[in-house]
């Protein structure tokens, strides 16, 4: 990718502006942390078009382990018309 971080072209040579924050999320696998922490994104943020896991930790009780996830989600920076 071209230009500076965060940037990303776009059709037609245009250039889309990106943000990521930082979320996590548990579950009783690392799937179902994952997807925690991505629904939970997708309730207030827009156009968001990756993620990475950056850790992956968990917690044992007895027989079962409940998972926990940090990921990074970027999302498009919407462009708005002033005026």
């Amino acid at each position: 990718m071209g230009g500076r971080a965060g940037e990303v072209p776009r059709e037609g040579g245009s250039v889309s502006v990106q943000k990521a924050i930082d979320l996590s999320g548990s579950g009783e696998t690392i799937q179902d942390a994952v997807s925690e922490a991505l629904d939970r994104a997708r309730e207030t943020v827009e156009g968001i078009t990756r993620f990475e896991v950056k850790d992956i930790t968990g917690l044992v009780e007895g027989p079962s382990a409940m998972y926990q996830v940090e990921i990074r989600v970027w999302f498009n920076v919407l462009e708005r018309m002033h005026g």
